[in-house]
């Protein structure tokens, strides 16, 4: 233990600030991404798939497919379209194009994720409340030492 008191506890307060930033983070990214998957903001358009393609890259792989926009622009759409077929697509906010999910689960997902992140946020934020005020409690025990006369 240390003479001063609390420094060993701010360490502990600025790790859950932390947190708490990445999880709030978090949370703007889920709703930003949850809302372009299930209530896109343009227009759909009909994209007709003309070829898709597996990338390794390492572990993980991705399908990307390319299709046929109706006025003769080509577009690529992540996900697993079969070529041949006509698929609806969005313009998602980053630029890309990518095919909406209505279904129940789709939404179901897209409300849960950033709720959950916004609990874990707040979570984190009472944390580092905490141990803020430890840290500060500890500092300032030692300085109101009673002064004794004569």
């Amino acid at each position: 233990m240390r003479g001063g008191g609390g420094t060993e506890r701010w360490p502990t307060a600025v790790l859950w600030g932390l947190l708490t930033a990445l999880c709030a983070g978090a949370t703007v990214l889920a709703v930003l991404v949850g809302l372009a998957y299930v209530a896109p903001g343009g227009p759909a358009v009909r994209v007709a798939v003309t070829a898709c393609t597996t990338r390794d890259t390492g572990k993980n792989s991705y399908v990307r497919c390319e299709g046929v926009r109706p006025d003769g622009t080509t577009v690529v759409l992540p996900g697993r379209q079969h070529p041949g077929r006509t698929v609806e697509a969005v313009r998602a906010p980053w630029g890309d194009y990518i095919a909406p999910r209505t279904s129940p689960l789709a939404r179901s997902a897209a409300f849960a994720a950033p709720l959950l992140l916004l609990l874990a946020a707040v979570a984190c934020g009472l944390a580092t409340l905490r141990s803020v005020r430890r840290a500060r409690r500890r500092s300032t025990a030692g300085l109101l030492a009673p002064v004794r006369l004569g």
